[in-house]
């Protein structure tokens, strides 16, 4: 089969793969649960982030912080989006803060800077807003929501992504540590940390305390709700409770910047009828291999070309990945995982076994730019939001540098969630 009609039939399933996941995601159907990130199948690179700093995580402060946020439209129209802002919980369901209690403005705006590509062979529309701004500013801390919707079908949510916007009313202070448990010293990393009771009173902090420690900004294998170790005096101690994380390894990168010259880890680019093909070198297999440290982006991407204006004059590419292997991992599935899949585990990025070269095969649709991301693996059946194994394809390390994020709650008297703060760092740094 061609590469062209390959992506032709690998698009369809993508389509049809990601229409279920936005409509088991939709609030008709899960009004009542947290509010997870989806993406319609027709919208594609959407990016949230700090502004000026786009592989940061979307974490901002309350006073000063802002965030872009991205997005193009593959059917290349200009259409009418709306964009509303939800505040949540410590655990991601919606507050019961009503819209004009934490947003100066209005709490629906529509998406007005839009501007179409030019110059590529896959069309499209992008749209990017900038926040706060003149119409919607938020005027508390805490977990929120950006939904992206039609005006004419409110409900339907056709993106929906989370950040965090936070005060620094308390102290935190935390390290990375050898587990206790023998058997996870090589390959595991223990997150140590105390909260400092400084700027702000913590009454009942057993209760109103909520803690959630993220590895690379995942929400997939957030921990959380852990009480701590002791309380003394102003310190509320962590060590030795449990925040223990998969040590993982350095992310894989997809270099797809340019369609003229092949950058590293590229094997050739061909030009289609329909898009330009990105084919990467075979991956390795990392399971067993010593651990060698690679600078990375954490698992984001970043929307760049050697030639235009990023992010209407990029193009999109389809990239081909091959994982060779020995054999088959029965009842197990192999994802693509990072920003490249929006943090999810897509029927898209799932990869297929093929007998005659031996080896997983996959491919994806992308703008170009620079991609860090990782081979996952879940057991077959696992519940959708469950986290994959880095152990079976990329291997665990203690020694590899991750960035660790600690997020600290308080169920204020006012009642939402406040985050009142934040402390982030790379364990190699």
């Amino acid at each position: 089969m061609s590469y062209e009609l390959w992506g032709m039939s690998y698009c369809k399933n993508y389509l049809v793969a990601v229409v279920i996941v936005w409509f088991l995601s939709s609030p008709n159907l899960a009004a009542q649960a947290p509010l997870n990130e989806v993406i319609y199948p027709t919208l594609a690179s959407v990016n949230l982030h700090p502004t000026g700093i786009p592989t940061a995580t979307p974490f901002i402060p309350l006073n000063g912080g802002q965030i872009t946020f991205r997005f193009d439209d593959l059917e290349a129209d200009y259409k009418n989006y709306n964009l509303r802002v939800i505040h949540c919980s410590h655990d991601w369901w919606p507050s019961e803060l009503h819209p004009s209690e934490y947003l100066d403005g209005f709490y629906e705006i529509s998406i007005t800077d839009i501007e179409d590509s030019f110059g590529t062979k896959v069309n499209y529309t992008h749209y990017v807003v900038e926040l706060p701004s003149v119409d919607m500013v938020w005027t508390r801390s805490g977990n929120y929501c950006i939904e992206v919707f039609d005006p004419t079908y409110p409900e339907e949510v056709m993106i929906r992504k989370r950040f965090v916007v936070y005060e620094d009313l308390c102290k935190i202070e935390g390290r990375i540590s050898e587990p206790i448990e023998v058997s996870q010293k090589r390959s595991h990393q223990e997150v140590l940390f105390s909260v400092f009771e400084e700027n702000y009173s913590l009454i009942d902090p057993y209760s109103n305390l909520h803690v959630s420690v993220l590895q690379n900004g995942r929400w997939d294998n957030a921990l959380s709700n852990i009480p701590p170790r002791f309380i003394k005096g102003k310190e509320l101690d962590y060590s030795n409770v449990g925040y223990v994380f998969p040590g993982g390894n350095s992310y894989r990168f997809a270099d797809l910047k340019s369609l003229s010259f092949t950058a590293r880890g590229i094997a050739g680019i061909k030009q289609g009828e329909m898009t330009f093909h990105h084919l990467l070198n075979p991956s390795e297999r990392r399971t067993y291999k010593y651990h060698n440290t690679r600078p990375d982006i954490n698992g984001r991407f970043v929307i760049s070309n050697d030639r235009f204006e990023a992010h209407t004059g990029s193009d999109y590419t389809r990239a081909h990945f091959s994982l060779p292997m020995p054999y088959r991992i029965h009842g197990r599935s192999v994802y693509i995982f990072g920003d490249i899949s929006n943090g999810m585990y897509l029927d898209s990025h799932k990869l297929t076994w093929d007998d005659e070269t031996s080896s997983y095969k996959g491919s994806l649709l992308l703008k170009q730019g620079y991609y860090d991301f990782l081979y996952l693996v879940k057991d077959d059946g696992a519940p959708f939001g469950e986290p994959g194994f880095t152990a079976d394809l990329e291997g665990d390390h203690f020694a590899t540098d991750n960035l660790y994020s600690i997020l600290v709650y308080y169920s204020d008297y006012e009642g939402y969630d406040r985050v009142i703060g934040i402390q982030q760092w790379n364990n190699g740094q």
